[in-house]
């Protein structure tokens, strides 16, 4: 059977009911979400969560990485299993229980996405939940499992790390870049090690040049440029990061140069599905990549960037603006350099 709901916590509730063991799967929670469901977490004796582990989406307010420790020490302290599968990438929102029920939607954990927010939910049962829930165990390979011990030891350190307030932005914050790194590491990812000098960036492309051209051009986006790259909300390091990004970009795939390039002066970049598509393979295939000479590093310009562009901030804020403005100006002087030389 298959049942639909606007809200989906009264559902999720009723199928949690006597039930035994559980999945929950969703990127982001809160205190007062995970309290929703703390009657199961009383009583189950299995529990798996997925979910994602990044130390930004603690500091910005959509995962409460404390709130689900305790839970996860409430559930140990009483000799029970509760097992943590992590991945960045993850987006899904699955809530499954022993009674043979699955509910999925659009809402994470937190308490307005199930109780006021605009959402939509699925209910299946029976055998539409076993055709489920066997898809979803060939989705399970592709997060990494954490230890309780583990996951209860970073909570702790991101914890000191996210407390302590700052100046600037987090790409140019060394322990929060040490928490993403460790993040990376628990996920089974090495921080950036590898040199990123596969392909060489030509001396004319350096960033001196680049601000040298912006002036040169004089338009509403490169003044804007100039702006951040002189201290404008502390976003010199978004630029840096997302210059040099552009340049190794534009090295692989020059065939856009020309159409990034025909951006309006006045405007930002709007992704196509294909430019968008190459941007986020190309993230991924050099993300453990870095450039110690430039203090260039695709981890931390990944770290910027919303998911939408590539990235893994949530939260608001971030790189993707810069990132829109920096790329058309790149391509207009890549097209220059090139006839000039």
């Amino acid at each position: 059977m298959i049942l639909f709901h606007e809200k989906g916590i009264d559902a999720i509730k009723k199928a949690a009911e006597g039930a035994t063991a559980g999945l929950i799967c969703t990127p982001y929670y809160s205190e007062r979400g995970l309290a929703l469901l703390d009657s199961f977490f009383d009583t189950a004796e299995e529990v798996e969560f997925w979910t994602r582990l990044n130390p930004l989406d603690w500091r910005d307010g959509v995962a409460d990485m404390e709130a689900l420790k305790s839970r996860v020490q409430s559930v140990v302290g009483r000799q029970k299993k509760f097992a943590i599968y992590v991945s960045n990438d993850l987006h899904a929102k699955v809530f499954s229980f022993s009674n043979n029920k699955a509910i999925i939607g659009s809402a994470n954990l937190t308490l307005p996405a199930m109780t006021t927010n605009i959402e939509t939910f699925c209910e299946l049962t029976d055998d539409n939940a076993e055709i489920f829930l066997s898809f979803l165990s060939n989705v399970k390979p592709r997060l990494k499992q954490v230890s309780v011990d583990i996951f209860s030891a970073y909570v702790d350190i991101v914890r000191d790390v996210i407390s302590k307030p700052f100046d600037g932005i987090e790409d140019e914050n060394d322990e929060i870049i040490a928490a993403i790194n460790l993040a990376e590491e628990t996920l089974g990812k090495s921080p950036a090690h590898t040199p990123a000098h596969a392909i060489l960036i030509p001396s004319h492309l350096e960033m001196q040049n680049f601000k040298d051209y912006c002036r040169k051009e004089n338009s509403y986006i490169s003044n804007e440029i100039i702006k951040r790259i002189e201290g404008l909300d502390n976003l010199q390091g978004h630029v840096k990061q997302c210059f040099y990004g552009a340049v190794r970009f534009f090295s692989e795939f020059p065939k856009f140069i020309a159409e990034i390039a025909d951006t309006s002066h006045e405007s930002l970049y709007d992704f196509t599905d294909v430019t968008r598509t190459e941007w986020r393979g190309f993230l991924r295939k050099h993300e453990n990549e870095t450039d110690e000479q430039r203090g260039f590093y695709f981890q931390t310009l990944i770290n910027c960037l919303p998911p939408s562009a590539g990235g893994t901030r949530a939260g608001g804020g971030g790189a993707s603006p810069t990132l829109k403005r920096v790329l058309p100006v790149v391509a207009r002087m890549l097209k220059v350099s090139g006839k000039n030389r």
